[in-house]
Formats: C-alpha cells, sequence, structure tokens
C-alpha cells in the first residue's frame, strides 16, 4: 500500500496562486511609472506651497515636511522596488512597496496642501 503525498507546510507565492496577479516586470514598470507620478506629485506639491506662501501669512502649512519626507521616502521604496532582484525581494514585498511608493506620493501633496490658518 502507497502511502499519500503530505502536503507541502510552504505556501506558494501570490503569482502562482492568483492568475490574474501581474508579473514581477510588471511590478517593476508600475515602480517606474511610480517614480514618473512622484515628479508630478512635486511640481503640484510647489505649486500648493508657493500658493500659500503668496496669498496668506507668508509661509507654507505646517505640514510641508513632512510632504517633503513622504515624497523622499516614495523615491526610496520606488527606487528599492525596481532595482533589487528577485532573489533579495519576494513578490508580495515588491507588490507591497509599490503600492507604499503610490500612497506616499500622493500623501505629499496632500500635506502641503494642509493649512490650519
Amino acid at each position: 500500500m502507497t502511502t499519500p503525498d503530505l502536503p507541502s507546510t510552504a505556501a506558494p507565492s501570490a503569482a502562482t496562486t492568483d492568475p490574474f496577479a501581474p508579473s514581477t516586470a510588471t511590478v517593476r514598470i508600475f515602480a517606474g511609472i511610480g517614480l514618473l507620478l512622484l515628479a508630478l506629485a512635486y511640481g503640484a506639491f510647489i505649486v500648493i506651497v508657493l500658493g500659500q506662501s503668496y496669498s496668506g501669512d507668508g509661509a507654507g502649512g505646517p505640514l510641508v515636511e513632512e510632504a517633503q519626507w513622504s515624497m523622499g521616502l516614495s523615491a526610496v521604496v520606488g527606487g528599492l522596488a525596481l532595482c533589487l532582484p528577485s532573489t533579495a525581494v519576494s513578490y508580495t514585498a515588491r507588490r507591497g512597496a509599490v503600492k507604499l511608493q503610490y500612497a506616499l506620493a500622493l500623501a505629499g501633496p496632500a500635506l502641503a496642501a494642509i493649512d490650519f490658518a
């Protein structure tokens, strides 16, 4: 009598379980597009800060530094998601990094637009 094969304890990667999940190359392309989006977000950030400086008390909002940090971290996370090899980063971590990159890039102008005055 033969014994059945024991199920594997290792969880399959998301790319193999979900037929609609994008490949690693596609996620890298989205990371590159996110860096282009970051350039547009930085332009919007500059417009918002200059608008606040010229109209009002002559100073930007209180969260301008946090907005700059957000966009800077977006560039770092996007660069890591784009450049690190597949052996160093899992598919799930790369996908999460790209989502974080987009969230940080869009949070920059949103934080700069907050003005309590």
